[in-house]
């Protein structure tokens, strides 16, 4: 079930688990305050491969590119 932050005028801002089904809260259960839900940023956690950048075979755009191309004159790969 999600967490929801609500913002309480007495008590600051407080968390809930509720169901995404539930309605919104209108008072604080603690202190009996009218409250309103707060926008906040959600957090989540890639696990796996094929997320992270070390996961892919990391190629010079100059492999791909032709050796007469201008890209390839700037690749430091090139000067080796």
């Amino acid at each position: 079930m999600p967490i929801y932050e609500y913002d309480c005028p007495k008590c600051g801002r407080f968390d809930v688990i509720q169901k995404m089904s539930s309605r919104p809260l209108k008072t604080h259960d603690a202190c009996g305050s009218p409250v309103k839900k707060a926008v906040s940023a959600g957090s989540f956690a890639f696990k796996g491969s094929g997320f992270y950048k070390t996961d892919y075979r990391s190629a010079p755009a100059c492999e791909k590119a032709s050796p007469s191309s201008p890209a390839c004159a700037s690749c430091p790969s090139a000067k080796a």
